[in-house]
């Protein structure tokens, strides 16, 4: 009964196949971007933060999809298929109220 027991529990329970990549990459993604803040300084850092972090977390997680052997391509398609659909059903009710607006900005 030594060292060796706890790394083999924690392989037996799945912890370096699911959660050792989602913590790393969540923690690698989240010293990036708090690093080189892509999105600009903010007054209210704590809520950019937070969005850092969500942003960190999803990414972590498709990883840990990937991990799972879950076709990623098929999800990402299903998913931008909706997103597609679902932008193209708002640029349409936007043009539809431009038309309906009539246009009264440009005339004058």
């Amino acid at each position: 009964m030594g060292f060796e027991v706890l790394p083999l529990k924690l392989s037996q329970m799945g912890f370096f196949n699911f959660f050792a990549p989602f913590a790393l990459v969540f923690l690698i993604v989240m010293g990036l971007l708090m690093k080189y803040k892509p999105f600009g300084e903010w007054k209210n850092s704590t809520a950019m933060s937070m969005i850092y972090g969500v942003l960190s977390f999803l990414i972590a997680l498709f990883v840990m999809l990937y991990g799972l052997n879950v076709y990623i391509e098929m999800f990402l398609a299903w998913i931008l298929g909706r997103a597609g659909l679902i932008i193209i059903l708002l640029l349409m009710a936007l043009l539809i109220g431009a038309f309906v607006k009539g246009g009264s900005d440009l005339g004058e």
